[in-house]
């Protein structure tokens, strides 16, 4: 199977969108959707733009010409800059008074979800096409984006996994993520309660894991569902 990457375009929004809201459907139910809108409505507005899930820090995977995996990847350091054009789409969005109760359920998503350190590479919206599930795509992401990380200089790449999805957990664990924090949550979205988070760590200094092959990939099997979160 040819799988290739590349930056997402705004072109790409309505498969991105549809695999970036897999990754956190109940946190983004709970911040973005409202008796007006779908979370997906405010995904799709904001794709198109700048900011936390904008194109221009997202990276899809491509197969047969067809976009089945995306990931956003930045820094602690780009995460400010992100995050402040995020709440100026979400003004745009929603307007100057809805806007608010949206922040205010952002702000409580991010304190199970903590921003990312400067120095460190954060993964984040994950999402695989169903069909292309247990392939390796999710691994060969992680893996060709860690070696962008390595060579930029991040000595950490990190990531954040729901609690209720141990799948996952034990497939970042093989490529060598390792927990480092849990936070719990009492939120409760219209789709069930937000599960509590567990950030996964994994050092870069040694390049060891970095040449892994396609076929050990494969073997490795990292599938990217619907309980894994990203920053919201």
């Amino acid at each position: 199977m040819d799988i290739q990457f590349r930056a997402a375009k705004p072109e790409d929004v309505e498969e991105a969108c549809l695999l970036i809201y897999s990754a956190a459907v109940e946190a983004f139910d709970y911040v973005f959707a409202t008796t007006w809108n779908r979370a997906l409505d405010f995904l799709r507005f904001t794709f198109r733009r700048r900011g936390l899930f904008g194109y221009n820090n997202h990276v899809v995977v491509i197969v047969e010409s067809k976009v089945v995996g995306i990931g956003a990847f930045y820094s602690g350091f780009e995460f400010n800059r992100l995050n402040w054009e995020n709440i100026v789409q979400i003004f745009r969005f929603f307007g100057p008074i809805r806007a608010w109760g949206v922040l205010r359920k952002g702000y409580l998503t991010q304190r199970l979800i903590p921003p990312p350190k400067r120095y460190m590479e954060y993964i984040a919206d994950l999402g695989i096409h169903p069909e292309m599930r247990g392939k390796g795509i999710g691994t060969a992401l992680l893996l060709h984006q860690m070696k962008i990380a390595h060579h930029r200089g991040k000595k950490l790449y990190a990531l954040d996994v729901a609690a209720n999805n141990p799948k996952a957990q034990r497939l970042y664990e093989r490529l060598g993520f390792k927990v480092v924090q849990e936070r719990g949550t009492s939120v409760d979205s219209a789709v069930g309660l937000v599960p509590a988070i567990r950030r996964m760590e994994m050092k870069l200094e040694s390049t060891s894991s970095l040449g892994i092959s396609l076929s050990e990939v494969r073997d490795k099997q990292l599938e990217v569902g619907r309980n894994d979160v990203s920053t919201l």
